[in-house]
């Protein structure tokens, strides 16, 4: 029961952020497989920074593992992160696309900051949460996270600035 009552928790403001936008900044939130997303970051000290979400849609379409930079606009709001968490392929027929697709997390990150953070992925449907590894996100650049296996949903919180001394 106690596992239920906290997957309600956490994919409550999941569900709502597509009616309440922006959402109230946090440490973190959740969000499932087939999202667009676009994050506002909100310092909390110097290095530590929680974040709202500015925008949410659903995105059902399967993008090009490699060819998916067009996803995003040259230039965006500065202190924002867009996101895409989506499925991806590639290959010339359809039965190499069916082989080769792979669960993606996209993101463009338009601050002036590079940032690290923390990522939990839900692998299997109401299954629990496990940390995974991730790259982190850089000032201007488009990142790319790719999984071989079904992911549901994936958690971000934790956003801290990276130090580049």
């Amino acid at each position: 029961m106690k596992k239920k009552l906290l997957l309600l928790i956490v994919w409550i403001p999941c569900f709502g952020i597509s009616q309440e936008l922006p959402t109230e900044s946090a440490y973190g939130y959740v969000f499932p497989l087939g999202s667009k997303f676009t994050i506002k970051m909100h310092p909390t000290d110097s290095l530590g920074h929680d974040y709202s979400i500015i925008a949410f849609e659903p995105y059902e379409e399967i993008v090009d593992t490699w060819e998916n930079e067009m996803l995003f606009a040259k230039e965006g709001e500065e202190g924002t992160i867009q996101f895409y968490f989506c499925l991806g392929t590639n290959g010339s027929t359809e039965e190499e696309k069916k082989k080769n697709r792979k669960v993606l997390l996209l993101m463009k990150n338009f601050t002036k900051k590079n940032f690290i953070y923390s990522s939990e992925i839900q692998r299997e449907e109401n299954g629990e949460f496990e940390k995974t590894s991730n790259v982190g996100t850089y000032s201007g650049a488009i990142g790319k996270e790719m999984w071989p296996y079904m992911i549901y949903s994936i958690g971000l919180n934790g956003f801290k600035v990276l130090n580049s001394k």
